[in-house]
């Protein structure tokens, strides 16, 4: 017998979304990825994958000193809000910034902040292309 899911289900639940009819309609909902950063523990998670191709989960917990259980809900959060990925290497799992999704955050956030297109806007949005630095 399957037994339905529930609507409460994160992996069911659909990306949030902006509201229709609001100036940034059509796009990713930017509130999800600043409230994902909206916390100093996972500030500090950003700031350790930033220098790193990618991290286990065990470490970030270690250097951010918080317990699993809570490294897991931060990372939950940080993935919905598309700042960092997961992969799973059997037992492990390995976190990396989603360095792709935060420029393409950035540049929508600079285009809802644009009052018109100019040369200076344009300069702000060149320079938002995903850093590659460091990774192989």
């Amino acid at each position: 017998m399957q037994v339905p899911a529930r609507a409460s289900d994160p992996a069911r639940r659909p990306a949030r979304r902006a509201i229709p009819g609001s100036i940034a309609a059509g796009v990713s909902d930017l509130s999800v990825a600043f409230e994902g950063l909206a916390n100093p523990t996972r500030l500090l998670i950003v700031e350790n994958l930033a220098g790193t191709a990618e991290m286990r989960v065990s470490e970030l917990a270690e250097l951010c000193m918080v317990s699993q259980p809570r490294m897991s809900w931060h990372l939950r959060i940080l993935r919905r809000a598309e700042i960092i990925r997961t992969r799973r290497d059997g037992r492990e799992v390995f976190c990396r910034l989603d360095r792709d999704a935060i420029a393409q955050h950035l540049r929508a956030f600079v285009g809802l902040v644009s009052a018109r297109p100019d040369s200076s806007n344009d300069a702000i949005t060149q320079s938002l292309q995903p850093v590659n630095e460091g990774i192989s």
